[in-house]
């Protein structure tokens, strides 16, 4: 797994006013914390850290976190994302120990196209992460399921799943990743019904002339 690395500084201060403060300044605020670490209050650039988002996108990733010149092995635990405008304000890390299992959720990546979309079916992806347990140097950064052979009907499950040697999933077995639907069925369109407004009769017209006279 690649190591992406990341610069910040313990903050001294925190709470909302502080944190309002930094974020004008141009810094996110951040947590990092760990089995055996107490929580480190830091900042990092904002700009810095918009890039390491654009480049590792959805991945899982190792990450090689120096703050005020000691480095710590992280993943990225927890993002939070302004309300309106959706940029990155707070980003939780956990510290990683080398022989130590820890559990993370990784995307999982459908690969191909089903043959049951070839008959009209339609790919529904039902769960688009999965919880893992692995030492650092084994977390994959995501996982591929190939859906090419999938058939109208047919379904993936958790126990189908390929994993990296050192790699266990931590979830229902039995739970859908993907399936292929059946094609839906052309609703009925109902006839429209024509309202026909009533035609007043000759008589009619007569009796209202003469009530409106």
């Amino acid at each position: 797994m690649k190591i992406y690395k990341l610069k910040g500084e313990i903050r001294e201060k925190i709470g909302t006013n502080e944190a309002r403060r930094l974020r004008r300044k141009g810094f996110i605020t951040g947590e990092m914390y760990g089995a055996h670490e107490k929580n480190i209050h830091i900042k990092i650039n904002a700009k810095d850290f918009q890039k390491f988002l654009k480049e590792v996108k959805k991945e899982t990733v190792l990450i090689d976190l120096e703050i005020n010149g000691q480095n710590y092995k992280c993943i990225l635990k927890e993002l939070q994302r302004d309300f309106i405008m959706g940029f990155p304000i707070h980003a939780d890390f956990q510290i990683l120990h080398e022989k130590e299992m820890i559990t993370v959720s990784i995307p999982v990546v459908l690969i191909g196209i089903p043959e049951g979309l070839k008959l009209g079916g339609t790919l529904e992806h039902l769960k688009r992460e999965v919880n893992i347990r692995a030492i650092p140097s084994k977390i994959p950064g995501h996982i591929e399921v190939d859906v090419s052979k999938l058939r109208i009907g047919e379904s993936i499950h958790i126990k189908d799943l390929k994993l990296p040697e050192g790699v266990h999933i931590v979830e229902n077995p039995e739970e859908t990743v993907c399936t292929v639907l059946s094609p839906k069925k052309t609703a009925e369109i109902p006839s429209e019904k024509v309202v026909m407004e009533e035609v007043p009769s000759e008589e009619k017209k007569e009796e209202e002339e003469k009530e409106e006279e």
